[in-house]
């Protein structure tokens, strides 16, 4: 009696594409976007090159979509936070960030690799920074008006200095993981907005 062949799995085009992406996170953040090769994001998804081109034509367009996906990611985060304070969305996005780890260190090793103006995706950090920089002024400026927060000189460099607060924490957490970078974050955001007693 002839052994029968297990069926092949039938997925649809949806589940291969985030099939592809987390696996594409997971490559691009431990070996980085130009060293993290489409062959292992391939084997990390469990499909051949070829297959993955079908989605993606491109190592670009792969690049591309994973910074949308985590741009999505970012995005329902900022609205289940809601009018929810600064200081509160700042320690919001590093709790999110920590239970995804292959996300937070894409985004460390992309933000590096990116600061390089020859990289495909620098335009687009450079544009997102922008971005980020200015909900965050926006945020502190109406809490300011709104008495929630103290007036500060320099509304623009608080809320970059509170990126890199942000940024430098997650980067930190790979090198230190003993750290409680939350504590760490409401220690020093605190003080920067004014609101240490």
């Amino acid at each position: 009696m002839s052994e029968t062949r297990p069926r092949r799995e039938r997925l649809s085009r949806e589940v291969r594409q985030a099939r592809i992406l987390d696996a594409a996170v997971e490559v691009f953040g431990k070996s980085g976007f130009r060293e993290g090769s489409l062959q292992d994001v391939a084997r990390a998804a469990g499909m051949t090159v070829p297959g993955l081109l079908h989605y993606y034509p491109s190592k670009v367009e792969l690049l591309f979509a994973v910074l949308a996906h985590w741009q999505a990611i970012q995005t329902e985060l900022l609205e289940i936070v809601g009018a929810q304070s600064t200081l509160e969305r700042g320690r919001l996005i590093l709790q999110r960030n920590l239970e995804h780890r292959g996300m937070m260190r894409l985004r460390v090793t992309l933000t590096a690799e990116t600061a390089s103006e020859d990289h495909p995706a620098h335009e687009r950090m450079v544009q997102r920074y922008r971005e980020t920089a200015a909900s965050f002024e926006r945020g502190i400026a109406e809490e300011i008006s709104r008495g929630e927060l103290p007036a500060l000189a320099d509304v623009p460099g608080t809320a970059h200095s509170l990126i890199a607060l942000l940024d430098s924490l997650q980067m930190q957490h790979f090198l230190t993981p003993e750290v409680d970078i939350v504590q760490v974050y409401e220690t020093g955001a605190r003080r920067l907005l004014g609101l240490e007693e």
